[in-house]
């Protein structure tokens, strides 16, 4: 039996690591690993992918420690944690995307993260508080102060790992005037945040976008631009996700005028680069994620014998090109186990996520809301939990332990 794990403290600041179990005693390596101090390790640590970092756990029980250690935790990246999603009781499917209190939260058995606070309980002297998305780690929310009148809110982008929050100045913008909300958060390439509001003529009548309302941490203002898409861009679904990625927001648009055209609708966080292009075969009600620094868009398509349908999963090539490539495509039946398998077709499919690290599908199927996975790379199919009550959208968390300038009371 292994010894226990103490994670109460790394070791102190200098002092060299034992040696490398996967290295001679007598070779450079070996020797090179010896000298390294807990501090210079982390270091380097922090600049792995989290796949990487996850199999280092293995390497021995002070490695372990390490990684898990509170301290370091702020350094290092973090694996997906589980998805926020809404009850059957409090959420909409016609309605925005949004999360009504209670919200719920979905993580994966055994796995040795910190509980998630739900509630925003952190946040002072609210009636109530309604998460509007999340990205890497920060949440955005409405919050609706206890002395407000009626429907009065402000938006709030908070940390449920750190506890920190910072609530954003009004952006000038008639809530009916705001198609949705969306935020923005790589932390990779900056501290900094940014919230977009996407602006219709009209929440009826007229539902084109005419806009977009950027909110941006740095310089903590507001900024409006008039749309310049070539193309009459509106929201298809509003419980559709969004992607913040390589400085712009995505999202799935109709942009076909009379008919529903599905398109994908990219803007930046300056107002200032605006493009729309087709979605992979002009497939209806896909499915768009960030997986492995990449663009991804999964969607049911019917092959060429007009029975069989195939859950199929594509990678943007590049801005420039435009061009989608066929990432993966299977057989429902392999995924679902019947041969005329129709979801994805019908009311019997959801889409939860893809795995921001891994080639990893997460969906909702069947009447009692199973929370399953499928695997790309070697094909399992594997059960995570049921889903009491459970409606989208369902939103990925990433834990962030890093102290954000950005968030302050």
């Amino acid at each position: 039996m292994s010894d226990p794990v103490d994670t109460s403290s790394p070791r102190k600041k200098g002092r060299t690591l034992s040696r490398f179990p996967y290295a001679s005693p007598h070779s450079d390596g070996g020797m090179a690993v010896e000298r390294l101090t807990d501090d210079l390790l982390v270091e380097i640590l922090a600049r792995l992918p989290v796949k990487s970092l996850c199999r280092f756990k293995c390497v021995s029980n002070h490695w372990l420690a390490l990684i898990h250690h509170p301290e370091h935790r702020k350094k290092l990246p973090q694996p997906l944690a589980g998805f926020f999603y809404g009850s059957t009781t409090t959420s909409d499917s016609y309605s925005e995307w949004l999360l009504k209190s209670p919200v719920r939260f979905a993580d994966f058995p055994g796995r040795c993260t910190p509980p998630i606070d739900t509630s925003c309980a952190f946040l002072p002297n609210h009636r109530r508080v309604h998460l509007l998305d999340c990205c890497n780690g920060l949440l955005l929310c409405r919050w609706y102060d206890a002395s407000a009148q009626g429907d009065e809110f402000h938006y709030v982008v908070c940390n449920p790992a750190t506890r920190k929050w910072t609530v954003l100045p009004d952006s000038g913008k008639a809530a009916s005037e705001v198609a949705t909300t969306r935020l923005g958060f790589d932390p990779a390439v900056s501290s900094h945040f940014y919230v977009f509001e996407l602006i219709n003529a009209h929440e009826l009548w007229d539902p084109d976008i005419v806009g977009v309302a950027v909110y941006s941490s740095e310089t903590r203002k507001w900024v409006y631009k008039e749309k310049k898409w070539n193309a009459e861009i509106r929201i298809i679904n509003r419980q559709s996700a969004s992607v913040f990625l390589n400085g712009y927001l995505h999202f799935v648009a109709d942009c076909g005028g009379i008919s529903v055209s599905p398109c994908l609708a990219v803007v930046d966080t300056e107002g200032e680069t605006w493009m729309n292009f087709d979605v992979p075969r002009g497939l209806l009600d896909g499915f768009i994620q960030r997986s492995q620094g990449r663009l991804h868009y999964a969607n049911f398509q019917r092959a060429e014998d007009g029975v069989t349908i195939r859950l199929v999963v594509y990678v943007l090539e590049n801005y420039q090109s435009r061009e989608w490539i066929l990432k993966h495509s299977v057989d429902t039946s392999h995924i679902f186990g019947e041969t005329d398998s129709q979801f994805g077709l019908d009311g019997d499919f959801e889409w939860i996520g893809i795995h921001p690290e891994c080639n990893m599908i997460f969906f909702n199927f069947g009447w009692f809301i199973t929370f399953t996975c499928y695997n790309m790379d070697s094909g399992q199919v594997k059960l995570i939990s049921g889903l009491v009550d459970g409606k989208p959208p369902y939103m990925p968390y990433v834990p962030l332990y890093a102290e954000l300038q950005s968030l302050h009371i």
